[in-house]
């Protein structure tokens, strides 16, 4: 009966150490997706800095055409 107990604790314990071994590969795994994840962050934070600096640019284009065109007189 010993012996039975030990194996059961045996087994436990060997299941417990490959949960941990596969919970580091899946932190490993989130830790890289995440990464991946904030450098995208980082790109379209720029793309969306470039835009709105665009959309600016062409704004004003539009608006200096519009106040010429009311400056024309008819």
């Amino acid at each position: 009966m010993a012996e039975s107990s030990y194996s059961v604790i045996e087994k436990k314990i060997s299941d417990l150490a490959e949960m941990v071994i596969a919970l580091k590969k899946e932190k490993a795994s989130l830790a890289a997706q995440l990464e991946k994840k904030e450098a995208e962050v980082k790109d379209l934070t720029r793309e969306f800095a470039e835009l709105t600096k665009e959309r600016n640019s062409i704004r004003d284009k539009v608006e200096t055409v519009l106040a010429r065109i009311e400056s024309i007189e008819l």
